[in-house]
């Protein structure tokens, strides 16, 4: 027993014991966007040493092949998904596919995100199956597009029938590509809005001399408002546009910004650089002007300002119209926000545009009013304040600020109760652009009416059938709840080709039965061969007839459907199908928004392949298991086969066309410059 305890040991660890520690690294690496030459950094090294653990992190070639263990696990995970989802749904298409390109913003590679949502009838939620940013090379027409598509969903397992419909921004390209796989095409909502917002805040057909009187006054918006122009506007925007580049570059400016006293709203605050390419940045650009307001005044006071510092002024015109704009751009901002949601439904995104409609269409929007200092500062003086003042007074919250508002119309003169005519120019052009996008009457592809998976995905929401003759009414055309029904049985008909399911049994048995014990005929039969067993389609539409009767208003049609599996044993599903319909590619922006991350000045030697394995670890660490021992070690050769599977997404299908800046051999890739500066 001495000689045991005194004997010494070895505490370095085994392969196998530093295995879960390499693959937590990893996962390190990855989850906070790290160099992987962080891991023969002598600093980190020098970190788990003072720990008193004796564990040395993987080298880089190390890293490159974890990341692979963990790329194909993943990739392993999400094919048994499917599978489970394709055995489901017995035969319906139910995956609705998202998809955009992207090229880098520092070099010049492409690449496409791929999303894969759909409503699991396991537990009656939206599911989006992220499979990645691959590389994307090749021309970028319409069949270079539908080939990557249909080679990157055979990786996965899905196939072309699985698909109900596809999502994007309208880019020609992406769109005929989309369109020729699969018919349903949605335009993504909320770029389509951002389109609509950013014509009515253009400017066309207006001189320079013009766009110079409109500093003084509306006499501008007058001269241009024939031209379907909006140049004071314009002009007003690229004002804010260079001040808030001015305090972006000078931070000497934004100190003295900063020190500008202002009691109850005193914290040290940036301005928002206004992008007119991003959702939602001209408004938040706006708001971020009006709330800086008194303090932006206060800089122009002081005594030390430079020349270019003074020149950046607004007067008091300016402020008007800016806060206008805010209350006219506000409903725009909120629909397109509330359309990205993950879990919104393609009826949520049709709901949403009709509110956006109707609000444009009314004409009276809530504006801020001029202030000293805002109402209320951050969530708790919030709750507080519109506790005390129990609605009394009128307030709206922006940036997390509570400010007094005016309700202004579009109708009203500007000094009693009416909109500034830059304003009104946005209202009248932005009723125009909805109608043109959103409710086409000669290009169906641009008109939500005609659209059969925003149909039939409206229709199967509880109420969706009133909206959709509502919506046809205001915008003049006819009724479309009978195509909505179509696209419900064109859906439906699939369940035709397959066995029916255990409770579809279960029915059709109980309805032999009651044929067995009855010789009568039902009130409108012709004859006695109507007596026979009811088909799965047949029970859809029996279904989808009880459903419209019975059902016209619910919080929520996703977990409506979920919750009624009995009551409507094949309709339940077929709904389920359809309501994974997205009404936004918002999913493939945020894809690209990780891969802009990844992509960084100093990671310029990182491969595609590289980028590749790093946005689906990512996305899907949550189908990793708590053990990470479990996860298998690839062996050599299975490596070079996966890294040819990634290649081979991304051959261009062009003459001559090849693969791009890829490696087959793991000892050989070049992954970044081992440390962070370019």
């Amino acid at each position: 027993m001495d000689g045991y305890l005194t004997a010494t040991r070895s505490r370095e660890m085994t392969p196998a014991q530093a295995r879960p520690h390499h693959l937590r690294f990893v996962l390190m690496l990855v989850m906070t966007m790290s160099p992987f030459a962080l891991s023969g950094s002598s600093y980190m090294l020098e970190f788990v040493r003072g720990l008193g653990v004796s564990y040395d992190p993987p080298a880089t070639s190390g890293v490159r092949d974890i990341l692979l263990d963990l790329y194909s696990f993943i990739t392993d995970q999400l094919r048994e998904k499917v599978r489970r989802l394709q055995s489901r749904y017995r035969g319906l298409p139910f995956f609705h596919l998202i998809t955009d390109l992207w090229t880098e913003r520092h070099g010049s590679g492409s690449y496409d995100s791929l999303v894969l949502r759909c409503i699991d009838p396991d537990n009656s939620a939206v599911a989006e199956l992220h499979l990645g940013v691959a590389p994307f090379t090749g021309r970028h027409d319409s069949a270079t597009i539908k080939a990557w598509a249909q080679r990157f969903l055979q990786r996965y397992g899905v196939r072309h029938e699985d698909v109900s419909s596809s999502t994007s921004d309208s880019g020609a390209n992406v769109k005929k590509a989309l369109t020729n796989l699969w018919p349903r095409w949605v335009p993504c909502a909320a770029h389509t809005m951002h389109l609509a917002v950013k014509a009515s805040l253009g400017a066309t057909g207006a001189t320079g001399a013009a766009a110079r009187r409109g500093h003084g006054g509306p006499s501008s918006v007058r001269a241009t408002r024939g031209s379907r122009g909006n140049q004071a506007t314009a002009d007003l925007l690229s004002r804010g546009r260079k001040i808030a580049n001015h305090f972006h570059k000078s931070p000497a400016s934004v100190e003295k910004l900063n020190s500008v006293p202002f009691p109850g709203d005193d914290a040290p605050r940036k301005m928002v650089t206004e992008t007119p390419g991003r959702w939602g940045s001209t408004y938040q650009s706006l708001v971020r002007f009006f709330t800086l307001m008194p303090r932006l005044i206060g800089f122009w006071d002081l005594d030390d300002l430079t020349a270019a510092q003074q020149e950046r002024q607004l007067g008091r015109w300016d402020w008007e119209a800016a806060r206008h704009l805010i209350g006219v751009l506000q409903p725009a901002y909120e629909a397109g926000i509330a359309v990205q949601s993950s879990s919104a439904t393609v009826a949520d995104a049709f709901g949403l545009v009709c509110r956006l409609r109707r609000t444009i269409q009314l004409g009276v929007f809530p504006c801020p009013k001029a202030f000293d200092k805002p109402q209320a500062v951050g969530h708790e003086a919030i709750f507080d304040f519109l506790k005390a003042d129990k609605g009394r007074t009128n307030v709206m919250e922006l940036d997390g600020r509570l400010y007094k508002h005016e309700n202004l119309s579009t109708t009203t003169a500007r000094g009693s109760g009416g909109l500034r005519e830059e304003a009104v120019a946005v209202v009248e052009i932005l009723r125009e652009e909805l109608d043109r996008r959103f409710f086409h009457t000669s290009d169906d592809t641009k008109n939500w009416l005609s659209n059969d998976a925003v149909l039939a995905a409206t229709l199967l929401t509880p109420g969706g059938a009133a909206m959709l003759s509502k919506a046809a009414s205001r915008v003049g055309q006819d009724d479309p709840t009978g195509r909505a029904r179509s696209a419900v049985m064109d859906t439906a008909s699939h369940l035709a080709l397959v066995e029916p399911t255990m409770p579809i049994q279960e029915q059709q048995l109980q309805m032999e039965r009651n044929l067995c014990r009855t010789t009568l005929l039902g009130w409108d039969s012709d004859d006695a061969d109507d007596a026979q067993v009811v088909t799965p389609l047949e029970a859809v539409e029996r279904e989808l007839d009880c459903f419209l009767a019975t059902y016209v208003s619910a919080d929520d049609a996703v977990s409506f459907w979920g919750s009624r599996s009995s009551e409507f044993p094949v309709l339940h599903l077929v709904a389920l199908s359809l309501l994974g319909a997205s009404g936004s590619s918002a999913a493939s922006e945020r894809d690209f928004s990780v891969a802009g991350l990844v992509l960084r000045k100093d990671r310029s030697r990182l491969l595609p392949e590289h980028v590749e394995m790093h946005c689906l670890v990512r996305f899907n660490t949550h189908l990793l298991p708590a053990d990470l021992s479990s996860i298998p070690a690839l062996s050599h050769g299975a490596r070079l086969s996966t890294r040819s599977d990634m290649s081979a997404i991304s051959v261009d299908t062009s003459a001559g066309g090849g693969s791009q800046g890829f490696s087959s051999d793991s000892g050989g890739d070049s992954v970044f410059d081992g440390s962070d500066s370019e």
